[in-house]
């Protein structure tokens, strides 16, 4: 039934993304220092460091983030992001 199935667009969406992030990871890595191709890997980090919560002596938490990118995955994402535009509404919901 409809019920049952899975929201396959936004699982799209999301493997799409996923895979940009990790593809443009993976090349902005490989071409670190490469003429032509360098600027590729020119990424900046954010976030904020850890900062420690504790409650009584038993229990200690530590939250932090930060962000990593770099050019060649915004590029990756921009591209992920023109393509599930282009093809989302094939896939069946």
């Amino acid at each position: 039934t409809k019920k049952d199935m899975l929201p396959y667009p936004l699982f799209y969406f999301i493997f799409l993304i996923l895979s940009a992030i990790i593809l443009g990871h993976f090349l902005g890595a490989a071409v670190v220092g490469t003429e032509g191709l360098g600027w590729l890997s020119y990424g900046k980090s954010f976030g904020f460091s850890p900062t420690r919560f504790t409650i009584g002596e038993m229990i200690v938490f530590d939250i932090g983030f930060t962000l990593n990118i770099n050019i060649a995955q915004l590029l990756f994402l921009i591209t992920a992001f023109i393509i599930y535009c282009k093809t989302a509404n094939k896939i069946p919901s």
